[in-house]
């Protein structure tokens, strides 16, 4: 299975004792060998990905959970928060997961009225092996 066909991804990054952190998220094809998700909040991926870019990837049940059959692959990461890419991610998502990403946005907006701006992004995976 191609990992954008998965229902979600697992993506799992590294501190600098190499403690792993793991996230399920949903996945979209950004070009071959290239994944990506949107995220309406990019604040916890600052932190994640300031020590290394270094991830591991692995296709996921709508539920989240890896799958056994799927192999755990290496990726570099990288958070793009304007342009094109940004823009192609967003509208990936958008059209993959329809009212799930319309509710995430809503869900946003929300948090915004009653706290800080939670700016959006994206994370795009580049998967070496």
């Amino acid at each position: 299975m191609k990992l954008s066909d998965a229902a979600r991804v697992v993506i799992t990054t590294f501190d600098a004792a190499g403690t792993p952190t793991a996230s399920s998220e949903w996945v979209v094809e950004v070009d071959r060998d290239v994944v990506g998700f949107w995220t309406p909040h990019i604040t916890p991926w600052l932190a994640r990905l300031e020590l290394t870019d270094v991830v591991t990837v692995q296709a996921a049940s709508g539920s989240g959970q890896g799958l056994r059959e799927e192999p755990v692959l290496e990726g570099r990461a990288q958070l793009v928060t304007e342009g094109d890419q940004l823009a192609a991610v967003r509208q990936l998502t958008h059209a993959k997961y329809g009212f799930g990403a319309q509710l995430a946005d809503i869900v946003d907006r929300a948090w915004e009225w009653g706290s800080t701006r939670t700016p959006e992004g994206a994370i795009v995976i580049h998967v070496v092996g």
